[in-house]
């Protein structure tokens, strides 16, 4: 049997116009993008060599990223707490689903989203591959990073959903989480190491730096400091990180469930 919530959700998310709305803007700031970039190698003199070419590249992924992981929490920040704002969360769990359904019908519609706008982002990335100086591994532990530090912050998004009761304060505390991890990790270590100067284990420092995304596609593209924490590089630590942020979520968010079916 499917899960009824899962269907409703993705039918309200199809149906609503600013799912529509938010890709098509998405998609022309990601083309106008692009298109700057070849504007101006044209007329900045710049040839499109493969160094430039994994340059233009660099850039696009740091705007996915940042779009994708900006974009997608949006859907999840009220998804239980609204149900509590609009008094229909206690109906919610008085019906047969289990918790795990009800985790899934509210995540699962963001996740196949995010996946919708990545695939969509394919043809623009196409134009810059032309270009060289990027191998199609590149491309797709690129966008494998983008799609795994997506999920983590859109799940981080229900589990604020479910431990606040009001949505406004799941936004902020998701908000404020998601851009430590896509700003605070990297200035912190430029704060402490640089301007401060405080005695910090530089192992704390380098995981920090791993967990940013923007810097674990950087690494990828041999653009950024290449770090190894335990034999593992700056993209394999971001891409578990990033995974065990996501289950973490998932444990809270369910424990949240079963607090409130006790309760």
């Amino acid at each position: 049997m499917l899960n009824p919530l899962l269907i409703k959700e993705l039918r309200m998310q199809t149906r609503g116009w600013g799912t529509y709305a938010v890709g098509i803007i998405y998609l022309f700031a990601l083309s106008a993008l692009a298109f700057s970039l070849f504007w101006e190698a044209s007329t900045g003199g710049r040839t499109l060599d493969p160094e430039y070419g994994g340059d233009m590249f660099l850039a696009f992924v740091i705007a996915l990223i940042l779009a994708v992981c900006l974009i997608c929490p949006a859907f999840t920040v009220g998804a239980i707490s609204s149900e509590r704002e609009r008094l229909t969360f206690d109906q919610l769990r008085v019906t047969l689903l289990k918790p795990h359904q009800i985790l899934v019908g509210k995540a699962v519609p963001p996740l196949i989203y995010i996946f919708v706008l990545m695939v969509a982002s394919l043809p623009i990335a196409s134009l810059i591959v032309p270009v060289g100086g990027i191998s199609l591994a590149e491309i797709a532990s690129c966008y494998l990073i983008a799609f795994i530090s997506a999920m983590a912050f859109t799940l981080i998004g229900l589990m604020c959903s479910s431990v606040y009761r009001h949505t406004r304060a799941s936004t902020v505390m998701t908000y404020s989480i998601t851009g430590f991890f896509l700003f605070g990790t990297a200035m912190i270590p430029l704060l402490v190491g640089g301007t401060f100067r405080l005695a910090i284990n530089r192992i704390l420092l380098d995981l920090c730096i791993a967990l940013n995304p923007f810097h674990a596609a950087m690494s990828i593209l041999g653009r950024g400091k290449q770090l190894q924490l335990g034999g593992l590089s700056s993209w394999d630590v971001a891409v578990i990180g990033y995974l065990v942020i996501s289950a973490v979520s998932v444990c809270v968010t369910l424990l949240r469930f079963n607090g409130d079916k006790d309760g």
